[in-house]
């Protein structure tokens, strides 16, 4: 699984990479710190997942979502966020994120998310084996 972050804090970016980069199967395949930048690396590197910032240079991770959205089959986005209102969750949900998670130091909600995503990854690559080799 390829994983994007995009952080304005280039110490959460590391962080959050060295712990998702012991989760078995991930990726990082980038980091940017403004929208601008995060959406161009979405549109050319195609990760599967994109775990992004509400704030960002520039702008905010509400900007990303509306861009790629619009894509034919957009990344799993999963926002982080500082402020866990119900409003703001509800922006982001109907922006598009498929998971919103409040920004805290230990990242295990994103880290589960991510490790959840795996196991259902593996299980549809497993399905699509048996349907590509069915029994004669």
């Amino acid at each position: 699984m390829t994983i994007l972050l995009a952080d304005i804090d280039a110490h959460l970016r590391g962080r959050l990479r060295k712990r998702l980069e012991k989760v078995s199967g991930v990726t990082v395949v980038g980091e940017s710190s403004n929208s601008t930048e995060t959406t161009a690396m979405i549109l050319n590197r195609n990760p599967d997942v994109a775990i992004v910032s509400s704030l960002l240079e520039g702008s905010s991770g509400l900007d990303v979502l509306r861009h790629v959205r619009q894509l034919m089959i957009p990344p799993t986005i999963i926002v982080v966020t500082n402020n866990p209102s119900l409003d703001n969750k509800n922006a982001y949900s109907v922006a598009g994120a498929d998971f919103i998670c409040e920004k805290v130091s230990d990242d295990r909600t994103v880290i589960d998310t991510i490790r959840r995503l795996c196991v259902t990854q593996h299980q549809v690559d497993v399905l699509a084996s048996l349907i590509a080799t069915p029994n004669n």
